[in-house]
């Protein structure tokens, strides 16, 4: 499948390169016949002009497609073209603006497609081809340009640089859209869609600077699926993901506007709480928790429940990691005294106090 996508990718390069070739023979065909028809060349020259026109583009993208590596095919075709124009060039016996305008559009294309070296490496074909040319038909010069050459130039001149600003933009923007793609991909968990790990952290970072600025409260919410790996070894993998997924949404479901959910790892969940006291915290853990213990999860067939521990931001913190710990450690708490609880970090100087009253029938008690 990788390599599929790999080759439909390298496939949209030279399919990219198709338009632009075909219009700038089109267009490069006025500009070249014009000069060949005031110099009264032989029928030879227009046949070749006639099939560089109008049949080397759809040979160059078959062969394009044929080729076991399209990109180097593509870049193949690419340096032909420099070639080709190279002999054009000769034949046109130098004529000025014709000549210069060749030239320079056809090492433009190769400076956006390939940058620097790959236009030095095409120009450099084109120049040699040229001379060569040149040598075997007698080095004929003739800079010279007339108006008819003027007029015959000026579709090469207009209408091949905006093809290339259209298949510039439409690169641009498909870029710009693979990017944001990336950004989401690499601050997302891709089978939750909750924030991963790292980004979670930065996140819980930002209210622990709040806090020493502010002293603002915030709580860390860690939470676990009781006997996740019983359901990954008794029913396999799929429905582990599947019980991962749908916790997720249930999780997302109880978030208020101003938390941030993640997934820490495995099924291991994280919650930040800004502007959140413990008591308040407590009451949205004790609905999580009653939430997944009566739902029923699809391809499982039974319900889960979830331990949580809650950590209040407190002085004795002074990082991310300790704040983590602190409610990890509450977590822990919550899966030694017997499961599907919640349990919260003891504030330092507080007496442990029941919680009950707080959020009536729930299984948390304060002081870890």
């Amino acid at each position: 499948m990788d390599n599929d996508r790999s080759l439909v990718r390298r496939v949209s390069f030279g399919k990219r390169m198709y338009p632009m070739r075909s219009t700038g023979m089109l267009v490069g065909l006025w500009c070249v016949g014009s000069v060949l028809y005031q110099h009264d060349v032989g029928w030879p020259w227009w046949v070749l002009l006639g099939l560089h026109a109008f049949v080397w583009p759809h040979v160059a993208y078959l062969l394009m497609l044929r080729a076991s590596n399209p990109v180097r095919a593509e870049y193949r075709n690419l340096t032909v073209d420099s070639m080709l124009g190279g002999m054009w060039i000769a034949a046109m016996a130098f004529d000025t603006l014709p000549s210069v305008v060749l030239a320079v559009m056809l090492v433009l294309d190769k400076v956006i497609v390939g940058g620097g070296r790959f236009s030095a490496k095409t120009f450099a074909s084109m120049a040699l081809t040229c001379l060569t040319v040149s040598a075997l038909i007698g080095f004929p010069f003739q800079p010279y340009t007339s108006y008819l050459s003027v007029i015959g130039s000026l579709p090469l001149l207009i209408v091949y640089p905006l093809v290339i600003a259209v298949q510039s933009r439409r690169l641009a923007q498909r870029t710009l859209i693979q990017k944001r793609v990336l950004e989401k991909t690499s601050r997302f968990d891709a089978a939750t869609g909750l924030m991963n790990r790292e980004q979670w952290q930065f996140v819980a970072n930002v209210e622990l600077n709040r806090f020493v600025r502010t002293a603002q409260p915030a709580v860390l919410m860690m939470i676990d699926i009781d006997d996740f790996k019983t359901i990954n070894d008794g029913y396999g993998h799929t429905v582990g993901d599947t019980v991962i997924e749908e916790f997720a949404l249930l999780m997302k479901a109880c978030l208020r506007d101003q938390d941030t959910g993640g997934r820490y790892g495995g099924d291991e969940f994280g919650i930040v709480m800004p502007n959140t006291r413990w008591e308040e915290a407590i009451v949205a853990a004790e609905r999580l928790r009653r939430q997944v213990a009566a739902y029923n999860f699809p391809g499982y067939g039974e319900h889960c429940t979830i331990s949580i521990g809650l950590a209040e931001i407190n002085p004795t913190i002074h990082n991310v990691t300790e704040w983590v710990i602190s409610a990890d450690e509450a977590l822990y708490s919550a899966k030694h005294k017997g499961r599907d609880r919640i349990e919260v970090a003891k504030l330092p100087g507080v007496t442990p106090v029941t919680v009950d009253a707080i959020a009536p029938r729930s299984r948390a008690v304060r002081g870890v």
